[in-house]
This record gives C-alpha cells, sequence and structure tokens, in this order.
C-alpha cells in the first residue's frame, strides 16, 4: 500500500471509529433518559390523580425522545456506512486477503440477517437499536394514553 492509500485509509477508519464511537455514546444516553424518564412515569402513574398530567407530559417526552434519538442514529449509520465504503475501496491495496474485512462483510451480514427466523438470524446494531428505540416510543405513547384516561377519569387505580 502507498503513501497516499495509507493516509487515506487511516482517514476512512478514523472517521469511522469517531461515528461508531459517537452512535454507543448516543444510545448509551438514550438508555439513560429511557430509565429517568421512565422512572418518573412509573413515580407520577402510582401517586395521586392529580399527577396524571404530568405522567401524560412524561410519557409524551418518552415518546418524542425515542423519535428523536432515532432519527441521531440513523445519521450516524449513513455516516458509518460512508467509511465503510471508503475502507473497502482501498483494501485491494492491502498486501494480504485475510485483512480486507470491510469489502468482504456485507454479503456475510446480509447473508446472515436473512437465514433462520426472527429469533436465531443475526440482528445488527442498526437493527437492535430500532426495535429499542420502537418498544420505548410505544411504551410513551401508551403511558400518555392510559394518564390521559386517568386524567378525564375513565381509568382509576
Amino acid at each position: 500500500m502507498d503513501d497516499l492509500s495509507t493516509k487515506a485509509f487511516e482517514h476512512a477508519w478514523r472517521y469511522f471509529e469517531l461515528h461508531a464511537q459517537q452512535r454507543m455514546t448516543v444510545f448509551n444516553f438514550f438508555l439513560f433518559l429511557v430509565g429517568l424518564v421512565g422512572a418518573g412515569i412509573a413515580t407520577s402513574a402510582q401517586a395521586a390523580k392529580e399527577l396524571a398530567l404530568l405522567s401524560l407530559f412524561l410519557g409524551l417526552l418518552l415518546a418524542f425522545t425515542s423519535f428523536i434519538f432515532w432519527k441521531l442514529d440513523q445519521r450516524v449509520s449513513v455516516l458509518m456506512k460512508r467509511a465503510e465504503v471508503a475502507m473497502a475501496l482501498l483494501e485491494p491495496h492491502l498486501p494480504n486477503d485475510a485483512a480486507r474485512l470491510f469489502s468482504g462483510e456485507p454479503p456475510l451480514t446480509a447473508e446472515a440477517c436473512m437465514s433462520g427466523n426472527v429469533w436465531t438470524r443475526h440482528w445488527t446494531y442498526g437493527r437492535s437499536f430500532r426495535v429499542t428505540f420502537c418498544t420505548t416510543g410505544a411504551f410513551g405513547v401508551l403511558a400518555a394514553f392510559a394518564s390521559g384516561l386517568r386524567l378525564a377519569g375513565v381509568l382509576q387505580w
């Protein structure tokens, strides 16, 4: 690999590494916020009926937060894919076939993601994150709906 190709590969790797780390940091922050808001929902739902409005607000906040973090994850995923494509294009310059990880990975991942049923097939980080975002968003909507019914006097506990 010549000096220019080495520099280009290092640049692409640093770009990938930056966004991969950012993705995990953002997801960890999301989990922290979900725990905080979820605890607020549980606490206010168990309290007096007067706090049903707070529970409704927190449920909507959870749904909105899930949506925002899902969109952020989509953006970071695109940035990571760009780096992966760049590294795959530069890998033919590597002297060893075994070191060409990015150019050989997409078909393997596609095959692993399609074979078997939903429980046995390979899940990507993206799919796992999307399931988490959708689940917490749906929980937020349900919490807000139940709190709204409680506030209206339809539900009591």
